[in-house]
């Protein structure tokens, strides 16, 4: 299995892997069979509590009850009873060059109705830690997701989550070694408790990874530069995937700072020949930001939620504007690399970028001017917020632009310039700082 054509940030098609046999309905992740019982081992018995009778399921009043609060036991004790409680969906990974789906990533999901209890996943696997049987059910939700392979869609790989000191359990790492290949599959390290912390853990797990590459699986480390995922981790494990945490993501759009570190975090990567996964992708324009920085793949609600069926494609209009956001980027010399859409119109009060009656542009919002001017004459509402616009070719160089726009006014130098293609209709606004940042990279 190999990763997209460049690393880091580079992205192109998930070639290489086995292709699975085509379907016309991908079947929902619940009809698989379930895993074997030997591999599963059978349903323990939790320690017994005075609070809470065997066999009962008590709701849960708060699903941010401690794990340690002894109603876990018996919800626990019927999740591993009864294969049907526990089930996995799956989110996909989209390749961010084309926004085609690359991968999928499984994701536990609770009967809540059976079990009593109302609490996220993350809730029940620390009540699972506290409560001694996290390795069994981590061997549950592995079994199937190897299983869930027969399904993918051709070209397509599946991540799992293991939480690494759990790989030191025979169990889990049975679970996963009992398989003579694991193409296809990504094994995602998550951030909760380190395999270090163990008597000669790190060496044990570094045996285990490389038993688990030498079958064909792939290696990802989840929340780059938080938790587990630091530094140090990244450097002995060199995944073949590193996942930025949601809290780099988040309004990368509109902060210059978490853009730079995305860019330092996919410079390091590319080095390991690895490639970045941004998660957690929630809005147009922390997409449009990540797909212009180059970043290989994403994932996130405003691509696609969980589902218990694998979604084959994104929507059409998603594609396109993934498409058309990537092709500029590739145009990082030319103005057009740095057009961010803007709201076009003739009602000033609506708008960012004002059309007279003739469909020409008149002036262009900006908070920071001096002066109420338009180029083509007439009153603008609160004139002190507009200024006249520069129009710029997508063609045009960095350079050019950078120098017409330094001959402006000085209350209007920091505007932003209008885009318009040959037949003036509005592509869209760059901003003047995105310039100067971009005219700085290409010194």
């Amino acid at each position: 299995m190999t990763g997209p054509t460049s690393p880091g940030f580079g992205a192109g098609r998930w070639e290489g892997m086995d292709a699975a046999p085509a379907a016309p309905v991908v079947p929902a992740v619940d009809a698989l069979p379930p895993a074997p019982a030997a591999a599963l081992g059978a349903a323990p018995v939790l320690p017994a509590s005075s609070e809470s009778p065997p066999g009962s399921l008590q709701p849960l009043a708060k699903p941010w009850l401690e794990p340690s609060d002894p109603r876990w036991r018996s919800a626990l004790e019927a999740v591993l009873r009864d294969p049907s409680r526990l089930s996995l969906h799956s989110q996909p990974i989209v390749e961010l060059s084309t926004g085609a789906v690359a991968g999928y990533e499984v994701l536990s999901r609770f009967d809540a109705r059976a079990s009593g209890i109302t609490a996220t996943p993350d809730r029940w696997f620390a009540a699972a830690e506290h409560w001694g049987v996290n390795a069994q059910l981590q061997v549950r939700v592995v079994s199937t997701a190897v299983a869930m392979r027969q399904v993918l869609p051709p070209d397509t790989f599946l991540t799992v989550n293991v939480e690494p000191h759990l790989l030191l359990d025979e169990r889990v790492a049975a679970a996963l070694l009992e398989h003579g290949d694991l193409s296809r599959l990504v094994l995602e390290l998550t951030e909760h408790t380190r395999a270090g912390d163990q008597p000669g853990g790190q060496a044990r797990l570094l045996d285990v990874l490389e038993q688990v590459r030498a079958r064909g699986a792939m290696i990802a480390m989840d929340d780059a530069g938080t938790g587990y995922a630091g530094l140090s981790q990244l450097l002995a494990l060199r995944p073949h995937v590193v996942k930025l945490d949601r809290e780099l993501i988040s309004g990368i759009d509109a902060d210059p700072v978490k853009h730079a570190l995305v860019e330092v975090l996919g410079d390091l990567v590319g080095r390991m020949d690895g490639w970045v996964l941004a998660e957690g992708i929630e809005t147009a324009g922390e997409l449009e930001a990540l797909v212009g920085l180059g970043v290989a793949l994403g994932q996130g609600y405003v691509l696609a939620r969980p589902a218990a069926v694998m979604l084959p494609e994104l929507g059409e209009e998603l594609v396109r504007d993934i498409q058309t956001w990537a092709g500029r980027a590739e145009l990082d010399e030319y103005v057009l690399s740095l057009v961010r859409s803007a709201r076009v119109g003739t009602d000033p009060a609506s708008c960012e970028v004002l059309l007279g009656a003739d469909g020409r542009v008149r002036a262009v919002r900006n908070a920071g001017a001096g002066g109420g001017r338009s180029d083509s004459g007439g009153d603008v509402v609160d004139p002190s917020s507009w200024s006249p616009p520069l129009l710029v070719a997508p063609s045009a160089s960095l350079a050019e632009v950078a120098r017409r726009a330094a001959t402006r006014r000085p209350e209007d130098v920091g505007a932003p310039l209008v885009c318009t293609d040959g037949q003036g209709v509005v592509v869209g606004v760059v901003a003047v700082a995105d310039l100067l940042v971009a005219l700085s990279r290409a010194r």
